[in-house]
Order: structure tokens, then sequence, then C-alpha cells
């Protein structure tokens, strides 16, 4: 985020960026101890707002919780949630954004009504398509066509 900005630039850089997509998104971490679950969560979200064709423009990050039903083989677990809200380039950023970064949860505020272009709604079902691919070779899912 652009920390650094007063309020009237940021209105500014948000105007420069007509046109693009008004994300809120949450992300959760868990880690063993408190400063790593912050350390994860601050790192990941401060990446994605490296990204050239991202604008964050609005981070909120909750109290670390202590998780009540850690997972198995886990004898300690804390929590973090980061809510976010970015402007994304176009809805190919978007879903690489998902893709990359894993939110718990999206909603998209803005605009109403978007329209693309099939070029990018290609680039969008091949990069999905890749994913697939890849989770079939790690054999944790995807499509495996078998003679019958």
């Amino acid at each position: 985020m652009h920390d650094d900005l007063s309020k009237e630039e940021l209105i500014e850089e948000m105007e420069k960026r007509h046109g693009w997509i008004k994300t809120w998104l949450a992300f959760e971490v868990m880690a063993t101890n408190r400063e790593l679950t912050e350390k994860a969560l601050k790192e990941h979200i401060e990446k994605l707002s490296k990204i050239k064709e991202v604008f964050v423009f609005e981070k909120n990050f909750k109290s670390i919780e202590k998780v009540e039903n850690p997972p198995k083989n886990v004898p300690e677990a804390y929590s973090q949630i980061a809510e976010i809200k970015l402007l994304a380039k176009n809805l190919f950023t978007l879903i690489s954004i998902v893709v990359a970064f894993g939110p718990s949860a999206i909603e998209i505020l803005e605009p109403k009504e978007l329209k693309v272009k099939i070029d990018e709604v290609q680039n969008i079902a091949n990069t999905l398509a890749g994913l697939v691919h890849q989770f079939a070779q790690a054999g944790i899912g995807g499509m495996v066509i078998q003679p019958k």
C-alpha cells in the first residue's frame, strides 16, 4: 500500500486508475507462533502490493488469535486475518491474484458490469488450464483422461 500518500494524493492515484476493478479481499494465515503469523501475513500482502497492475489502497490487519483446535500434529497455532481493498488493472490481473495469493474471500465492489475482450478471457482460461495440469501432475487433482 502507499502508506506515505496523503488522502488527496491517494484519491488522485485512484482516479488515475479509473476503470480498474475495485475489489475487497480477505486473507488468513495460520502459523505455530505469533511472530511467524504476523510476519508471514505482512510479507504476503506486501508482495501483492508490489504488483505493477495492482493498487492496494487499504489494509486492515486483525488481531492475532490463538487457534482453539489446531490441525493434527500441531501442538499450538495462531491465526491472523487481513482485509485489503485494491484496484486491479483488468480481469486477468484479478484472476492471477486469486490463483497466486489465495485469498479466503473476495468481493468485487466496482464496476457493476465489465466488458471483457476475448483475448483476456483466453489468457484466463489458459492460466487456469495450466494450473489444473499442475495439480494433475502433482497427483492432487485435475482431470486425467483414461481409455475405456
